[in-house]
């Protein structure tokens, strides 16, 4: 499965994950992409992605404004990470 979104491009570089909408970037480094890899849940993902993977309330606004642009940003996201 390829992920496929209007709001943001990913990528992959050394296990970090890379989100990028125009100017805007998104770094989640590798050691939470491990812990993310490692929820048993979609919700304790979520969870973990929301708290912690976003490290900054900088990130968290603009991930959020991202979501409003695409509603399935996260499921996507999740369904990237565990395939």
């Amino acid at each position: 499965m390829t992920f496929t979104s209007s709001a943001v491009s990913l990528e992959w570089n050394r296990n970090n994950l890379i989100l990028t909408r125009g100017a805007s970037q998104i770094v989640i480094a590798a050691e939470k992409v491990q812990n993310l890899r490692t929820q048993d849940t979609e919700t304790g993902f979520i969870e973990y992605f929301r708290s912690t993977a976003l490290e900054n309330r900088e990130a968290r606004r603009v991930f959020q404004s991202w979501e409003r642009k695409d509603k399935e940003l996260l499921n996507k996201i999740y369904k990237e990470m565990i395939s």
